[in-house]
């Protein structure tokens, strides 16, 4: 089925009412990758001033979980601290990490802190050692062992991240294959299709109209000629992997009105069978529910193994209804799965930032991933513009009439620091 917005839930997020906190607590990292957006200017922040971060957010934010963000999080040196802190504020901590420096006696101790799950991000584009041209499938190795890993500490869930390049959209399958094969363990997949500015064909403009050097940004490339995945794409693909999949709910976009930048879904089955996907009801119950009784929309569910209460939704979700009908058939064939946990396994898409040709940013509406700089809320994708440039840029191609106007590249624009 092609993504028509009338039959998903548009997600109800709002920038004072959203169930993700993006802190960012260091940009230093121990891999560097192409897909990554963030530089290496300033380091570490101190543990007072991401605690002040997640009171701001607290306050302003409401969110039901915060995600610890970087850089690489695993490295900055209060980690377990921190978690301990956003856990006392009654708020789930989130790690979201590459995972080179996650090993047992650090993944305990973020535990006993109170540590609800890792997202954990794996790519074939990624600066890795040991893992350097490897393969989505080959890379499905890294994975499992990471799984397990977390799996081994009962409690915790992880969902795992991978950025989409043209090159890679094809092994999106493998990846999804995998994820099905570890749904008692995987409670996840999220697929970030990638973008870049192109510096022989765009030039950025801060907002006096100045022209500043694109160079300067991680997120360009000389040149660049494939055409950019779509979360669209991405739908295609994962329906033709898995059929019994389908999404749920959506966020649109801040400038087109035909945008899909995150698409979200879930099926619901077994290590032996996927039985169907919830449909928008369900999301809309999920979100409205955990609102209503906890305060905060949901970000993620605590632990898996929660799958077959989705089921109750049957009478009023046709697509939880053909899941239900497919699970009794395959009880009446095999009788003994009864007691087989039933889990739920989310599968969303990201649609980074698209350039129109106008200079403006088609972002995600009501950013999920917000985060904070210099006091304020900023879309996380786009922070280094403000490190760097004290404020979003306008990328647009060189041939157009607005770019032959600006005012031509001089000296950097001074910024105030962190």
């Amino acid at each position: 089925m092609t993504l028509d917005k009338r039959q998903l839930y548009r997600l109800p997020w709002s920038l004072n009412d959203k169930q993700i906190a993006w802190l960012e607590v260091t940009d230093i990292c121990n891999i560097y990758c192409e897909g990554c957006y963030r530089q290496h200017l300033t380091g570490h922040k101190t543990l007072d001033q991401v605690k002040e971060e997640v009171l701001l957010f607290k306050r302003w934010r409401n969110p039901d979980n915060v995600s610890i963000a970087g850089g690489e999080p695993l490295i900055y040196p209060h980690i377990v601290d921190l978690v301990a802190f956003i856990h006392e504020q009654g708020i789930k901590p989130v790690i979201l990490t590459n995972g080179v420096a996650l090993k047992p006696d650090l993944l305990k101790a973020l535990k006993k802190a109170g540590l609800s799950g890792f997202t954990v991000h794996v790519d074939s584009h990624q600066n890795r050692p040991k893992w350097k041209g490897k393969s989505e499938a080959e890379l499905n190795a890294l994975r499992q062992e990471l799984a397990d890993m977390i799996h081994a500490e009962r409690g915790l869930y992880v969902i795992f991240n991978s950025t989409i390049y043209p090159s890679t959209a094809r092994e999106i399958p493998d990846i999804v294959r995998w994820g099905q094969a570890n749904v008692d363990r995987v409670q996840g997949l999220v697929f970030i299709t990638y973008r870049t500015a192109k510096l022989d064909e765009q030039v950025a403009s801060d907002s006096a109209d100045r022209q500043v050097d694109l160079s300067q940004l991680s997120y360009v490339k000389e040149h660049f000629d494939e055409r950019f995945v779509t979360a669209e794409d991405v739908h295609a693909l994962l329906q033709q992997t898995c059929p019994q999949y389908d999404a749920a709910a959506y966020l649109g976009g801040t400038v087109r009105h035909d945008s899909f930048k995150w698409v979200a879904g879930a099926t619901l089955g077994t290590r032996d069978a996927i039985y169907g996907a919830i449909g928008k009801r369900t999301m809309e119950v999920a979100q409205a529910g955990h609102h209503w009784f906890r305060g905060t929309y949901l970000a993620y569910l605590s632990q898996a193994g929660v799958g077959a209460t989705a089921f109750l939704m049957a009478p009023w979700d046709p697509q939880v209804r053909k899941a239900l009908g497919r699970r009794l058939g395959d009880l009446a064939r095999h009788p003994w799965r009864l007691f087989t946990p039933v889990y739920i396994q989310s599968i969303g898409t990201i649609q980074a930032p698209d350039v129109q040709a106008d200079g403006r940013a088609d972002m995600c509406d009501s950013c999920p991933d917000i985060t904070i700089y210099d006091g304020k809320f900023i879309n996380s994708c786009r922070m280094d513009e403000y490190r760097l440039f004290g404020g979003f840029l306008s990328v647009m191609g060189k041939s157009s009439e607005d770019a032959a106007s600006l005012i031509p590249v001089g000296e950097p624009v001074e910024v105030s620091a962190r």
